[in-house]
């Protein structure tokens, strides 16, 4: 397929646009949980039920002794963390690097907590592919915030845009 753009532009975008979309999921991930009151007093039951199911019995115990009981703060830094984080600043690009990181992490609680339940892990697998290729990629260079940052500073110390 004859085309005048250079490849590495090509998919600097494609990956621009996973980023996007990897965001985009988070945001409507986000709204569902809102509306079914995940981040509510629903949190402890839907906690407790991956606590239970899964087979990764350090995780169900980290559930358990530490999730629960202070479930005010962790349905609280869920609720802010997928909207701002894993959500907003993936879709606009901001601090991919870290928003990816982030995103992994808890994709990875996500995989921990699903397996053994007959969920397929390849979904969270996949999530942690994308999001590996996104963070490393620095994708929100490239129709993202990221740019503007970049601009200014192309080499910072630490690799956050």
């Amino acid at each position: 397929m004859p085309t005048s753009e250079p490849i590495g532009h090509r998919t600097r975008t494609l990956v621009a646009l996973l980023r996007a979309f990897m965001g985009l999921i988070f945001l409507v991930t986000w709204a569902s949980n809102l509306s079914k009151g995940l981040y509510g007093d629903g949190f402890v039951p839907f906690v407790q039920g991956w606590a239970q199911g899964t087979s990764v019995t350090f995780y169900g115990d980290l559930l358990e002794k530490v999730v629960i009981p202070n479930a005010d703060v962790f349905r609280y830094f869920q609720l802010v963390t997928e909207f701002l984080v894993m959500g907003v600043f993936l879709f606009v690009g901001f601090l991919t690097p870290v928003a990816a990181l982030v995103a992994g992490g808890f994709t990875l609680n996500l995989l921990m907590a699903s397996y053994g339940t007959g969920e397929w892990p390849g979904t969270y697998l996949i999530m942690l592919a994308v999001l590996t290729v996104v963070g490393v990629a620095q994708a929100g260079r490239v129709l993202g915030v990221d740019s503007l940052l970049a601009r200014r500073n192309p080499s910072p110390r630490l690799p956050v845009y």
